[in-house]
């Protein structure tokens, strides 16, 4: 992103939509090498999710004083939620190494089973069946019998690209409704901060949201 910077990201001369494609194709192709296999948690998901969204920003020179919601900047863009490329990327690789020719290293890997051996107490590792069930669950694709979908390349396609659209349009749809239940909270019923306005008496809540009221306080 920064080496891009003047040479794409703040030339006048390009549009949006080319500097979206150079985003996809240099700096996403890059941030998710090697993701199929990746066995992410939450956590890390979101990590990833706040990267895209301040890279997405930054291409369409939307800053945070704009007030403009993820979704506004994802529908702008044309792309979706990184959430949604990676289980894009994951289902993918899923179903090819399904397709896969019996006795390929990544067929063994993802059927193979240990003989001996015992677990440790605690927990389970995350594994990267785990990862999958996940998404097949999230992507509303049957579980007992997604290999059979998976065996036919078009209709495994077909099946994720219908997964993936509902499972996009829920998110916006969730982050939405937390957006409005945000706004529906009466800030009387808050208790006050330490971040709050000499002149006016406004409390910002942040440290950041003070600097920024206070350069604008009349």
């Amino acid at each position: 992103m920064s080496r891009l910077t003047k040479r794409v990201w703040s030339n006048n001369k390009l549009s949006e939509h080319t500097k979206i494609q150079v985003y996809r194709a240099c700096v996403v192709s890059t941030l998710l090498y090697g993701s199929e296999s990746w066995t992410l948690r939450a956590r890390q998901e979101r990590k990833l999710n706040s990267l895209h969204m301040r890279c997405l920003r930054r291409i369409l020179n939307i800053t945070w004083q704009d007030k403009i919601t993820n979704n506004t900047v994802l529908e702008r863009a044309g792309m979706t939620s990184m959430f949604t490329l990676l289980k894009q990327r994951r289902m993918r690789w899923h179903g090819h190494v399904v397709r896969m020719d019996d006795g390929r290293i990544p067929k063994d890997l993802l059927y193979g089973e240990l003989t001996e051996g015992t677990r440790p107490t605690g927990r389970p590792k995350l594994r990267y069946k785990d990862v999958c069930k996940r998404d097949l669950k999230a992507l509303h694709i049957n579980t007992d019998s997604w290999e059979d979908t998976a065996s036919e390349r078009s209709a495994w396609r077909q099946a994720i690209q219908q997964g993936l659209h509902v499972f996009e349009e829920t998110l916006a749809q969730q982050s939405e409704a937390k957006r409005q239940r945000r706004k529906a909270q009466n800030p009387a019923d808050q208790p006050a901060s330490i971040f709050t306005c000499d002149q006016c008496g406004r409390d910002c809540h942040s440290r950041i949201g003070l600097s920024s009221h206070t350069r604008r306080c009349t």
